[in-house]
C-alpha cells in the first residue's frame, strides 16, 4: 500500500529506513515479544489472559482463584516484555531555526520512528522548547504513525530554550524503562545538560542524543563585517569574522568537547550530525556504526 503524502517521510526514506535495525544497547521493558533484551525471565509481569489447563502446562501458572470460581483450571498468561518504548524528543526552541535543523530534525524523527514500528517497537514524540508543545506516547500502529507524521510537519521553532527543565520532567514521569532520543542543537549549559541527563539515567532509562550542527556555527566562514543574530533572545551584535574567528572557533571547540563529556559522563550515547549531510544518510552511516 503506497504511503500518504508527507513533507517529512516519502516513499524513499521507507525504502532506506527498510534495510536497517535499530538495537537497544541495554535491557528494555515492553509490552510485547520483540528483538531486545529484556530484564524479565520466562513469563513477564503483566498479565494478559487466560487459557484453559492442558496437561504438561507448568503448575505453577494455574490461577487458583479462577478455579475457585469456577471448579476449572486455568493458565495465566502474560506478555513479554521485550520490545523498545522509545520517545523522540525534539528541541522546539528558536535557535533550531537556523540552518533549516528544525526541518532537518522533522526528517529524522519520522525515520526514526518508521524504523522502529518496522520492528514492532514502539515510538511517542515530544516536541519542548519552554513549555511541551507536543506529546503523543508510543505506538507502532499505521493510524499512529500518521498522527506523528501530521504533529511532525505542525512543529515550528516558537520558544526560549528551556530544554533542561523539560528532560527533568521526562525523566521523572516516563513510565518503566524508556529510550529517549533527543534530537537539538544544544546550545545549552553543559553542566546543567549533563545533570539533566544523569536524572534520566539515575530512573533506568536510556539515551541517545543526536547533536544538530551547521560547520558555518563552527568554521564562522565568513570574510567581512557582519550581524550575529541570537535567534531567542533577538540581541544582535556586530563584529569582524577575521578578528574574531581564531577566538571564537576555540571557545565553539571548547563548548563542543565539554557538550559530548556531558552525555559521556551521563552513559548518552552521543552522535554529532552535520545538517548539510543529506538526512537519510546520516541515519545509514549512524545505525551502521551502532552495529
Amino acid at each position: 500500500m503506497p504511503l500518504p503524502r508527507y513533507r517529512v517521510f516519502t516513499s524513499t526514506d521507507a525504502a532506506a529506513m527498510s534495510r536497517l535495525e535499530f538495537k537497544a544497547r541495554q535491557v528494555v521493558e515492553g509490552m510485547i515479544t520483540g528483538q531486545h533484551k529484556s530484564p524479565h525471565r520466562g513469563f513477564s509481569v503483566e498479565f494478559s489472559e487466560h487459557r484453559e489447563y492442558t496437561p504438561g502446562d507448568e503448575l505453577r501458572h494455574l490461577d487458583w482463584r479462577a478455579y475457585a470460581r469456577s471448579d476449572r483450571y486455568y493458565i495465566k498468561l502474560y506478555e513479554q516484555e521485550t520490545n523498545l518504548r522509545a520517545t523522540i524528543v525534539i528541541d522546539t526552541s528558536n535557535s533550531m531555526r537556523f540552518a533549516q535543523k528544525m526541518d532537518y530534525a522533522k526528517h529524522l524523527a519520522a525515520c526514526v520512528a518508521y524504523l522502529l514500528s518496522l520492528q514492532q517497537d514502539l515510538a511517542g514524540l515530544v516536541a519542548v522548547d519552554d513549555q511541551v508543545r507536543v506529546e503523543l506516547p508510543p505506538g507502532s500502529s499505521a493510524p499512529h504513525l500518521d498522527r506523528m507524521f501530521r504533529a511532525l510537519e505542525g512543529i515550528v521553532p516558537s520558544g526560549n530554550t528551556d530544554l533542561v527543565k523539560q528532560l527533568h520532567a521526562l525523566a521523572e514521569n516516563a513510565p518503566r524503562r524508556s529510550l529517549f532520543i533527543l534530537i537539538s542543537d544544544l546550545w545549552l549549559d553543559p553542566d546543567a545538560l549533563v545533570r539533566a541527563l544523569q536524572h534520566a539515567r539515575y530512573k533506568r532509562h536510556q539515551l541517545m542524543v543526536l547533536h544538530l550542527l551547521d560547520k558555518a556555527e563552527i568554521d564562522l566562514p565568513y570574510d567581512q563585517q557582519i550581524t550575529l543574530h541570537d535567534l531567542e533572545t533577538d540581541e544582535k551584535i556586530e563584529i569582524d569574522a577575521n578578528d574574531l574567528r581564531p577566538s571564537y572557533k576555540k571557545q565553539v571547540e571548547d563548548f563542543l568537547t565539554r557538550t559530548r563529556k556531558a552525555c559521556n559522563d551521563s552513559g548518552a550515547e552521543y552522535h554529532r550530525i552535520f545538517v548539510d549531510v543529506p538526512y537519510e544518510r546520516a541515519l545509514v552511516s549512524l545505525m551502521n556504526r551502532r552495529q
